[in-house]
């Protein structure tokens, strides 16, 4: 799920156009009815089941963010208690395979049981199998073992060029051979979409990028998403005053497309099957039943929105599918329901606020004037990015502000979900058989208006207001008055009378939070400093036998990595790139640490940067030991051409010649794979020095390179209460992973963060007994210290 960082295909809100009546014309079903299940078609108003019209209120939900499947349920029927009457799934190809040709589908992967509870509710099934997914994960799903192979063409592109890559067809192929047997039996299954966001976008590279870089530096690593609601941003960017419909490759045709296609129909899928293309994209994807679409109205989380039309691309989404002439249903795919955090950012309990209830009541509405039939909320429920799951633009969390919270709760911002479902139900059938009239009233950047007439005569008059001042809008059927800043529906019979009003909603009504029971203060922990690569007789580690030192030439793929070489003599200076944090250590002691993670928007070049470090004399010995500790934040999520981007030790230049390097996977012994989990007690055991007890606050010792701090606590939390656990840090200057009975569950950054309050996900905790909380500290600096440890109450 991209988020436009530089939006190249934007252009000008047009101009709606009068249409003929809908019920006048000659309406035609798909004609594609041959390939669905009994029962199910669909035609330019919306989808047909069993004959009859059916509006489809989804809302996306990720298992592999949810590591609790007893709490899938629960956040099912949440969803269905604000009214959604489908969920819609990504599936995480890189989650489900740690190896080339390995596959996992049990526990927290059993997709099966995650579909069945999906049925089981009585909801409908939008999958989104990929392979390619974006939703801000290592390599936008890729597996970890796809990525290494560097010479494949992903996503079958090339220098913003479709080149097709029969090899990488082959390992999409195996891909779906092993998921879609599994989707497809789902007796709700009721769209299914391929690929996501496709698209053959520039990728800065060079002078661009470097260009790129210095307007992040100087405006903030979000600028370009701070200036993408706004219209004439909008305008320099897309490059054109055309509107992108209006061009001649608007539609386009791609053998990408074309084989998915093929290749899902031949593993039994019986459903219509769409795309989602990029939100006001220059071109659309039309080898599908249905041309899905996204947007994002608002992603500038500083700016006050209500300033100008962030729904200037919704209130285009009518016009442009009629210019695909596809005799298909208006289809959201990715509407907006929250938005995503970069390192560094705001937080989302400052996003939460900035969008309100407000922003996701007049998103709603604005979609349903342009007569969309098929709506996703995107996200509708938070999740966590535990262990090495995410892209490096986000970090632990991944609340997104969603209308159910990261721990399951329902926000202020699902009540207008609620609402919103609410009347659609009470208007469902006129609704969907409405076609749009003449505008109004005038359109501009402060208001909207537009009319909907249903087949029995009824009118739907939709109202936006972001003038700034209550406003009266004067249209043929009479004025209307509508508050500022707000967006009221108007519903009147075939005699102009007023039978209906769905005011703007102003609520900040929300679920209450569970309290937890006991002490929840950490006061000692036992502690252990953890030196063992920094020691020459260490084992356990791999000769790299090749020039590239990359964790992907090394088949480690995610997380940390250790490089060492030893040396006789002097040195006098080191350079290296590595990615995107790394600490040098020549015997044991740190000369050098160093952030290189300068693109914290994650897409396109790192602009990583090669460091000259220089050697102090002092430290050298007879024999000499040179420790590398790298920390990689992930893939790019491949949006861009950019997944294939190194990671781990990039480049290392020395005037020591001829230096050879061993490497070791992890932070700590036995971390592997994209979800780690670690085996603490062996740590201690085998650790350079005993574990000792210590209060908090605790300073670490200079000479470490982590130190280990772990605490057990008691829980006795019984059901059906479930409250949100979280551990919150007060303070730790450095770095430090977080793990929970071994399961790594957050990564903290003191100097970047936003967040110090980490989600503990139900299934990695024990409710009625006893947990074990680690935090592995990197003294990547002088003077770390771990602060005071609370369990709170997760919002």
């Amino acid at each position: 799920m991209e988020r436009r960082e530089f939006l190249y295909w934007l252009g000008l809100a047009g101009v709606s156009a009068t249409l003929k009546p809908l019920w006048s014309q000659d309406l035609k079903t798909s004609g594609q009815s041959q390939n669905f299940k009994r029962g199910i078609d669909f035609d330019r108003r919306s989808i047909l089941l069993n004959g009859e019209r059916k509006f489809i209120f989804s809302g996306s939900v990720h298992y592999f963010r949810l590591p609790s499947p007893r709490q899938w349920e629960r956040r099912i029927k949440k969803l269905k208690e604000l009214g959604f009457n489908a969920v819609d799934v990504y599936y995480y190809w890189a989650y489900h395979s740690p190896r080339e040709g390995v596959y996992d589908f049990k526990g927290t992967r059993d997709i099966e049981l995650f579909m069945q509870m999906i049925e089981d509710n009585g909801m409908y099934l939008i999958a989104r199998p990929g392979p390619y997914i974006c939703a801000e994960i290592d390599g936008g799903g890729f597996p970890g073992w796809l990525i290494a192979k560097k010479h494949l063409k992903l996503r079958c592109r090339q220098d913003g060029k479709f080149v097709y890559d029969e090899e990488y067809m082959r390992y999409v192929k195996e891909w779906y051979e092993q998921v879609l047997p599994k989707i497809v039996k789902c007796k709700n299954l009721l769209l299914l979409q391929i690929e996501n966001e496709y698209g053959l976008h520039f990728t800065p590279r060079g002078a661009v990028a470097k260009l790129q870089g210095a307007i992040q530096d100087a405006f903030g690593q979000d600028v370009f998403m701070r200036i993408s609601s706004n219209p004439i941003a909008k305008m320099v960017y897309g490059g054109s005053l055309v509107k992108p419909s209006k061009r001649p490759d608007y539609a386009q045709h791609n053998q990408y497309m074309k084989e998915l296609y093929d290749l899902a129909r031949s593993l039994g899928c019986a459903v219509p099957i769409f795309h989602n293309d990029v939100g006001e994209a220059s071109k659309r994807y039309v080898d599908v039943d249905i041309p899905a679409i996204d947007n994002y109205p608002i992603t500038n989380m500083v700016s006050d929105w209500k300033k100008g039309n962030p729904f200037a691309g919704i209130d285009n989404f009518e016009t442009d599918l009629d210019a695909l002439n596809m005799n298909s249903p208006l289809f959201g795919a990715e509407i907006q329901g929250g938005w995503y955090d970069l390192w560094g950012g705001y937080g989302f309990e400052h996003i939460r606020r900035h969008l309100g209830p407000l922003a996701m009541d007049l998103t709603l509405k604005s979609c349903l004037a342009q007569g969309i039939s098929i709506l996703n909320i995107y996200m509708a429920s938070g999740g966590t990015n535990w262990g090495y799951t995410p892209s490096p633009d986000n970090y632990s969390s991944y609340d997104y502000g969603a209308p159910l919270t990261e721990a399951g709760r329902i926000s202020e911002r699902g009540y207008p979900c609620q609402r919103f479902r609410e009347f659609v139900k009470n208007h469902e059938r006129d609704l969907l058989e409405s076609v749009s009239l003449a505008e109004l009233s005038e359109k501009s950047s402060e208001s909207f208006c537009k009319a909907r007439r249903s087949a029995s005569g009824n009118v739907f008059l939709f109202a936006r207001n972001l003038s700034g001042r209550d406003k009266t809008f004067k249209t043929d059927f009479g004025e209307f008055l509508v508050r500022y800043p707000g967006m009221d529906i108007f519903v009147l019979d075939k005699n102009g009378r007023q039978i209906d009003h769905y005011e703007t909603y102003q609520g900040d009504k929300s679920e209450p939070i569970i309290s937890l029971p006991g002490e929840l203060k950490i006061k000692t922990c036992k502690f252990q400093i953890y030196d063992a690569p920094l020691r020459i007789d260490d084992n356990d580690w791999v000769k790299i036998d090749s020039s590239a030192t990359d964790i992907d030439s090394l088949g480690f793929y995610y997380g940390y990595a250790w490089y060492r070489t030893r040396f006789k003599g002097a040195m006098k200076w080191l350079k290296l790139d590595a990615r995107h944090c790394w600490a040098v250590y020549l015997n044991g002691t740190l000369i050098k640490a160093y952030d290189n993670f300068h693109n914290r928007v994650g897409s396109g070049e790192d602009l990583a940067r090669t460091i000259r470090v220089d050697i102090p004399a002092q430290l050298l010995k007879d024999e000499n030991l040179l420790v590398i500790l790298t920390e990689s934040l992930g893939h790019n999520k491949g949006f861009m051409e950019d997944s294939h981007n190194p990671r781990g030790l990039v480049r290392f230049e020395s005037d020591q010649k001829d230096l050879r390097f061993e490497a070791k996977q992890g932070l700590v012994p036995g971390e592997t794979g994209i979800t780690p989990k670690v085996d603490f007690s062996k740590i201690c055991a085998d650790g350079s020095s005993s574990c000792q007890s210590v209060s908090l606050p605790h300073r670490l010792p200079d000479s470490s390179a982590l130190g280990i701090y772990l605490a057990e606590f008691e829980l006795d939390i019984k059901e059906p209460e479930q409250p949100g656990v979280g551990v919150k840090l007060s303070k730790c200057s450095g770095k430090a992973n977080i793990y929970i009975n071994g399961w790594l569950a957050g990564r903290y950054w003191e100097g970047v963060g936003p967040q110090k309050v980490f989600y503990l996900p139900p299934d990695l905790l024990n409710p009625r007994g006893k947990n074990e909380l680690a935090i592995v500290v990197w003294t990547w600096e002088k003077d770390i210290a771990l602060g005071e440890i609370e369990l709170v109450e997760y919002p």
